[in-house]
Order: structure tokens, then C-alpha cells, then sequence
């Protein structure tokens, strides 16, 4: 699993509006999302150090709120197994 280090609070947006290849973080608690870090690939978005299938497809109406990591924000890897 990888975790941010330190949650600083920063503007929000809806998964649909991250532009491709960009990092963020699930701020909505929602199904046990919050704090889980995701990347948008093209039209999907992939959960970060989760297994296979823990991710969206076709996030073009997906409005879960996330943050953009921002550079020199650090992340932690935890149970890499």
C-alpha cells in the first residue's frame, strides 16, 4: 500500500478533471477510498500499490473528490508483499 506521508490541505477537484499521467489522493470517504493514491492513465484512473482491479474505468463521470500531490510531497510504502 502506499500512504501519503503528511495530508496537507489543498484544493480539491473531481477524478475526471486529472489530466493524464498525474498523482493524487482520494479526499472523499467514500467505500473505504479516502487516503488512497491514484493515477490517471489516459481514461482510467489506477490505484496506486493495490492489487489488480482496484481502480476506475472511464473516470470521464467519475466525481470522487481528489487532490493533486504536489512536487516534494513524500509517499510511504507499506506491506510491499
Amino acid at each position: 500500500m502506499i500512504k501519503l506521508k503528511s495530508e496537507l490541505r489543498f484544493k480539491t477537484i473531481e477524478m475526471n478533471e486529472l489530466k493524464d499521467g498525474q498523482i493524487a489522493m482520494i479526499v472523499e470517504d467514500f467505500h473505504d477510498y479516502k487516503g488512497r493514491i491514484v493515477q490517471r492513465y489516459r481514461n482510467d484512473a489506477v490505484a496506486l500499490g493495490m492489487a489488480c482491479g482496484n481502480g476506475w474505468t472511464e473516470i470521464e463521470s467519475n466525481t470522487l473528490k481528489v487532490r493533486v500531490l504536489e512536487e516534494g510531497e513524500t509517499l510511504v510504502i507499506s506491506n510491499n508483499y
